[in-house]
């Protein structure tokens, strides 16, 4: 299952596997939400963007 977020312009795609369709869904939007977050760190550690 792939499932694509956007936030403030940044778009980034979450992947989750499981015989089960909703926990491959809820992995995958779980990722997803991880790499948006991963990204914001990333950018406040920098010292740029509003957070």
């Amino acid at each position: 299952m792939t499932v694509r977020l956007q936030n403030s312009g940044r778009v980034v795609n979450g992947v989750g596997a499981d015989p089960d369709i909703v926990v491959a869904s809820a992995k995958a939007y779980l990722s997803a939400l991880n790499k948006l977050r991963s990204k914001v760190e990333r950018v406040a550690a920098q010292g740029g963007g509003n957070v």
